[in-house]
């Protein structure tokens, strides 16, 4: 079991540093804009649900890629993985064309679709009209790092985005306040910002895959060339995991738009709270994707015992690890309000619900390990995204929308209510893992 324990520290770290990185490129903006004042703070954090909506579709795109190139990679099917790679590219950019185009043409009617003040509409429309043009390179560099992850490349995705955040950085200093002779442009330089950090990564994905001559550095004639009788068995894993992402995107986004109806002081508090939380999120996604890629690779090398006992170790493993991390942020979330700009009301009311979300993160962490670690790259997409969408839309949304909307509840009495949807859904998730039902070769 150790030499499987190593190879999961060694997945695990990299990945989980990458999103974390990740996760701070999309705080960055809302910290260093945070001295602005709140309309521009909940205008970026509007600006940033429509890139997280796209994140997670072209995350879903790049999960039912996952799920074969890992059990490709466990079969050691090279020419198989490549071709997965070349499709995942085809999906991805058609994800990129819709959103960009949505967000470059009605940036304002996507702003005002959470929030009519006139200000946040009008920063909002101002950063997102620049920033969608992040999100072809956002895209393709998802695409191969899910086919580097898979072939246990993890260091390469890492180095891109730790690369990529310190560009942001410097990027951010000068052009959101100007430096030399360059002048302040607030947060239309936060957008540029943005642009510049993530075709960076793109590049330095691209140099190594090439210069290397890694597997992905296919010629395109073979990279795109996919077989018509591989189309059917990739379009059967690739479309729940799709659907799947989506959905629970949507989902998201309606709690997001829940708050926002609330006041802009909400809007403000949720946008910190959620962007907090995938800073804390970021090692047990990072676990659970190089749990997946273990357990994709066991099962499409014929190890199934194997697969189920790995995975309930790294069960067991996340949860003591989880408790951890949320009894260490109760007592320093204090320090991650610091750099915001906002009233002692809106100090305290966040101060409440970052409380609240350390308390409920472990569950979080666990149902992401299960669906999208295990069950995923396990072999059964379906009945992880019946699980997580059934959670989200039967019981999530209607139980957000009637307290937030109909019984007006205050915002900590709120996400009590939208982390029912985690309880349902790690319950769920915990009887059908024993059922052992989720284990199916997908490339035999």
């Amino acid at each position: 079991m150790k030499p499987i324990y190593k190879s999961f520290f060694l997945l695990m770290v990299p990945m989980a540093l990458k999103e974390l990185i990740a996760a701070f490129i999309n705080l960055l903006d809302s910290v260093m804009l945070g001295s602005f004042g709140k309309d521009v703070i909940a205008a970026v954090g509007i600006a940033n649900q429509w890139f997280f909506l796209f994140s997670v579709v072209v995350f879903g795109v790049c999960g039912g890629a996952g799920v074969f190139a890992s059990q490709y990679w466990g079969a050691r099917n090279i020419s198989k993985m490549r071709k997965v790679l070349g499709l995942n590219i085809i999906l991805v950019a058609a994800v990129c064309v819709i959103f960009f185009t949505a967000a470059l043409t009605a940036p304002e009617f996507i702003i005002g679709l959470f929030r009519k003040d006139a200000a946040v509409v009008e920063y909002g429309a101002k950063y997102l009209r620049i920033a969608c043009f992040s999100y072809l390179f956002a895209g393709l560099t998802s695409a191969y790092d899910i086919s580097l992850c898979c072939s246990e490349r993890a260091s390469i995705p890492f180095a891109s985005r730790a690369i990529g955040l310190l560009v942001n950085l410097v990027m951010n200093q000068i052009l959101i306040f100007g430096m030399w002779k360059i002048p302040a442009m607030g947060v239309e330089g936060a957008a540029i910002a943005t642009i510049i950090a993530r075709a960076t990564e793109l590049f330095i994905i691209l140099g190594a895959v090439y210069g290397k001559k890694l597997l992905q550095a296919a010629p395109i004639k073979e990279l795109f060339s996919v077989p018509v009788e591989m189309l059917g068995g990739y379009f059967k894993a690739a479309v729940p995991v799709i659907v799947n992402e989506g959905a629970w995107a949507i989902g998201t986004t309606v709690y997001s738009w829940v708050f926002s109806q609330i006041s802009t002081d909400a809007t403000v508090i949720m946008t910190i709270v959620q962007n907090v939380e995938r800073l804390l999120l970021v090692f047990f996604h990072g676990g659970g994707n190089a749990t997946g890629i273990l357990v994709g690779k066991m099962i499409g090398s014929g190890e199934y015992d194997k697969a189920y006992n790995v995975s309930k170790r790294l069960c067991i493993m996340n949860s003591i690890f989880s408790l951890a991390v949320s009894a260490l942020f109760v007592f320093v979330r204090p320090i991650v309000l610091m750099p915001y700009n906002i009233t002692p009301e809106v100090y305290a009311e966040a101060l409440n619900v970052l409380f609240l979300m350390a308390c409920l993160m472990n569950i979080k962490s666990l149902t992401f390990l299960f669906i999208v670690g295990i069950f995923r790259n396990g072999g059964d997409p379906k009945t992880a995204a019946l699980i997580d969408i059934g959670s989200v839309w039967l019981v999530g949304v209607p139980s957000v929308c009637i307290a937030g909307l109909v019984l007006k509840l205050p915002i900590t009495q709120i996400y009590i209510v939208m982390m029912i949807e985690e309880v349902v859904k790690v319950i769920l998730s915990a009887w059908w893992f024993k059922s052992k039902k989720w284990m199916k070769n997908l490339v035999v």
